[in-house]
């Protein structure tokens, strides 16, 4: 149960970035679906490298690097995404 309730938590943290990024930091063709597509794979993306070096270990999504690898995935994601739809119009 822990790992669902981990990439529960992931997809959130992506959908609350996706609205982050979008309030202050959108291109005039960027799409809010997009936008939350975008955030929530950094944040699967990130999480899941957060959590790569727990293994052998306990690999829980909600151990501190997952989190933050999930916080900092969904952000780079986004940026990217925001970044270069506003550059390229």
């Amino acid at each position: 149960m822990t790992f669902v309730t981990g990439i529960i938590i992931w997809i959130v943290v992506g959908i609350g970035a996706a609205l982050l990024f979008r309030a202050f930091y959108r291109g005039p063709t960027t799409t809010l679906f997009l936008g939350v597509c975008f955030a929530v794979f950094g944040a699967l993306v990130g999480g899941m490298l957060g959590v790569a070096g727990y293994v052998t270990h306990d690999p829980s999504p909600l151990r501190i690097g997952g989190l933050l690898g999930c916080v900092a995935g969904a952000a780079l994601f986004s940026y990217i995404y925001h970044g270069v739809a506003r550059r390229f119009i």
